[in-house]
């Protein structure tokens, strides 16, 4: 009867050791079935691969060391995996979502020691932050833009793409100091000539509006200075050249209102009523010296268009040329 008893429990000893290794097996292929299910979903679907990767993951902890391997390399697979989520969502403009999920990527990245990841997603997080910026800029929040510049640059403070967007704020902004300085950067950092086209040409609008309009109403003072930071930007741009050369003649800086406003001539087209802005300029600079000569030949030449009402007058009344 004892030997028919041990050989029950015996028996039952071996079924339960036969049946924990068969549902072990179960749970690690179960293991490797999410873990495979999550590689082909990496791209298309990533945020259902993150899911496949933690019920993995989950299955592991369950199994224990035996599933260790499985675990190492699942485990692996998330830095990517958050990367390619957080690319999609910054597809689809969820820009909030994608700096969240970037920088899950890193936290993984840096877990992991997945230096490739490390590097495409960082810098991919300084693009979200700048055109997060842009889109607050638009919607004139330029606080809020501000903030989001300040993280894009704390990650990557030689991306031409997000100093440009910095060149828009402190434009916005009317912080003049920093526009300029937003400007060299891009003209520093860019990766082709449009981008410092694009810097330039708003630094260019920026100064020319702000000088224009202050030699128009009689600030000469103010506009001149703001007009000849143009030319850090356009050396040879003609509506630059007219205001400045008036702007000279308001100061009664007369040979550079002669000078500057010939280089306006020699750069517009050879049309008579075009030139004639320019050429009562020359006019005014030499009645300014008291050459009544040049000054009655310049004005000759500015007779046309809306000018030469003026020109006459000039002419006539005020030189009395010919007489």
């Amino acid at each position: 009867m004892k030997e028919m008893k041990w050989a029950r429990i015996l028996l039952i000893g071996v079924f339960s050791l036969g049946f924990f290794g068969i549902t072990v097996a179960q749970d690690i292929n179960a293991a490797i079935g999410t873990y495979n299910s999550a590689l082909t979903t990496m791209k298309s679907d990533p945020a259902t691969a993150i899911t496949s990767l933690k019920l993995c993951i989950e299955l592991c902890d369950k199994i224990g060391a035996s599933a260790d391997s499985i675990k190492t390399v699942a485990n692996a697979k998330f830095a990517e995996t958050y990367f390619n989520l957080a690319t999609k969502q910054a597809g689809s403009k969820d820009f909030t979502g994608a700096a969240e999920t970037f920088k899950q990527a890193i936290q993984y990245g840096e877990q992991t020691n997945n230096t490739e990841v490390l590097k495409r997603s960082s810098a991919a997080l300084s693009q979200v932050y700048y055109m997060q910026a842009d889109g607050y800029r638009t919607q004139k929040d330029l606080v809020k833009a501000q903030e989001a510049m300040n993280l894009s640059l704390g990650i990557d403070s030689t991306s031409s793409r997000a100093w440009i967007v910095q060149t828009y704020i402190y434009r916005d902004s009317s912080e003049t100091e920093g526009f300029e300085k937003a400007i060299e950067k891009v003209n520093q950092y860019a990766k082709n000539v449009n981008e410092s086209k694009m810097a330039n040409s708003a630094g260019l609008k920026y100064f020319l509006s702000i000088g224009s309009q202050a030699v128009n109403s009689s600030k000469f003072e103010e506009g001149v200075p703001a007009l000849e930071k143009c030319l850090k930007f356009d050396e040879a741009n003609k509506d630059v050249f007219y205001y400045l050369a008036k702007g000279y003649n308001g100061l009664k800086l007369w040979d550079k209102a002669i000078e500057t406003a010939d280089k306006g001539i020699a750069v517009e087209e050879d049309v008579p009523e075009k030139e004639a802005k320019f050429w009562f300029e020359v006019g005014i600079a030499y009645a300014g010296k008291a050459d009544k000569t040049k000054a009655c030949e310049s004005f000759k030449k500015a007779q046309f268009g809306q000018f030469a009402e003026n020109a006459k007058y000039e002419i006539e009344v005020t030189l009395k040329c010919g007489k």
